[in-house]
């Protein structure tokens, strides 16, 4: 009994994926298909070509993308720790006698919150 069960399971399955899969418009991406017909009285090898050169292009866009990510987690990171140290020196100046400690931690905190927003602010992806 369990058997058919997984079986239609699995038919239903199919059938829904292929519904979803006819259901996508040519509009939501280029046609990669390989009878598909080439637009504007290409041949097929130059319609190949197009869309090998503009899934690089997306490539090339993606890894910049990344690169400037990773610059500017590296920016946030050194804005950090330089306003997590001025901001504890300042703390520990500003700081009434007795309270130095105390100063020097909640200007270090406010130091690291505020040099991460602005690092992050000055490096834009």
């Amino acid at each position: 009994m369990r058997d058919p069960a997984l079986k239609l399971t699995a038919i239903g399955a199919v059938l829904a994926l292929g519904l979803a899969a006819g259901a996508c418009s040519k509009a939501d991406g280029p046609d990669l298909r390989a009878d598909a017909s080439p637009s504007s009285g290409a041949s097929a090898s130059e319609a190949a070509e197009q869309r090998a050169d503009a899934a690089e292009a997306r490539a090339q866009a993606a890894e910049d993308k990344l690169q400037c990510e990773k610059e500017r987690q590296q920016a946030s990171n050194r804005g950090a720790v330089i306003g997590g140290v001025t901001g504890a020196v300042i703390g520990t100046q500003v700081a009434g006698d007795g309270a130095k400690s105390e100063g020097g931690a909640i200007g270090g905190v406010a130091g690291v919150l505020t040099g991460r927003q602005i690092a992050k602010k000055d490096h834009r992806c």
